[in-house]
């Protein structure tokens, strides 16, 4: 049960300290035209990935400009805010999932433990609640990452309302 708790937190931690990666440009040209794609080397899964470093990747047409970096800039900033008040802390996303599948698990195997002769119930359920409240919180762990779904979404949705800076965001997912 304690390597299960150290687990959880060592998630937890991993979830608030990553940043995205170095900037890699790559240029495209088709038919004499050229574009230039702003992509970051991510290293570590999303659910790493720190709120208040997310970063978007976009593509804009020739070479990027100060106008462009500057746009996409107060972009990244307004939609951090913005998934940070539509998705719940790290903490309380993962310890809440815990709890759900803990009780679950206690329920369930506590219900299994009556149908097996000689097993004794209470410690039947507390062997699943600990076994399915470590699958919750890991579970919820990885999902962390659709918060950069969102910030992306968020991206594409504002950077779209201002055409006239020649910048899309391009999603991973």
């Amino acid at each position: 049960m304690r390597k299960n708790v150290w687990a959880v937190l060592a998630a937890i931690f991993h979830t608030a300290c990553v940043g995205p990666g170095a900037v890699t440009t790559i240029p495209v040209t088709i038919e004499g035209k050229r574009a230039t794609i702003i992509a970051h080397n991510q290293w570590a899964p999303d659910s790493w990935i720190d709120r208040d470093q997310m970063a978007l990747n976009y593509v804009v047409l020739g070479h990027i400009n100060e106008k462009q970096i500057l746009a996409v800039a107060e972009t990244e900033r307004a939609c951090r805010i913005y998934t940070g008040v539509v998705h719940p802390g790290n903490l309380v996303a993962v310890v809440s999932d815990g709890i759900l599948y803990a009780t679950y698990g206690f329920l369930g195997f506590g219900i299994a433990s009556q149908v097996i002769a000689g097993a004794k119930a209470v410690e039947g359920a507390i062997g699943g609640a600990a076994i399915t409240g470590s699958a919750g919180a890991a579970r919820s762990t990885v999902s962390l990452g659709n918060r950069i779904y969102t910030f992306e979404n968020c991206g594409r949705e504002v950077i779209a309302l201002f055409p006239e800076y020649g910048v899309r965001i391009i999603q991973k997912r």
